[in-house]
């Protein structure tokens, strides 16, 4: 999502889901009950949640890549799709 094309429910919904991952206890229902807690937001979806963990970390490859830009070496759209694969994937100690 790009802040020029998001609306403000979509940010409003950003903001609701940010705070729930940084709880502990709202993370841990949402990872085992995503429909529930998602609906409590105003998200309607089926999903399956797949929460990293401090040694298990969960790629995203995107449903769709622009060929072009790929094809063309566009650094940017590289970093870009690297922000998406990752993330929020940090973590102060790295796992042995």
């Amino acid at each position: 999502m790009h802040a020029g094309t998001t609306s403000k429910s979509e940010m409003e919904i950003g903001a609701k889901l940010g705070a729930i991952i940084q709880d502990t206890a709202s993370r841990e229902q949402l990872v085992e009950n995503p429909s529930e807690v998602l609906n409590e937001i105003g998200v309607k979806a089926d999903v399956t949640i797949y929460a990293d963990t401090a040694d298990l970390v969960h790629l995203i490859v995107p449903a769709e890549i622009d060929a072009h830009r790929v094809e063309t070496g566009d650094e940017s759209y590289f970093e870009e799709l690297g922000r998406l694969a990752l993330g929020t994937c940090m973590y102060d100690d790295i796992p042995e």
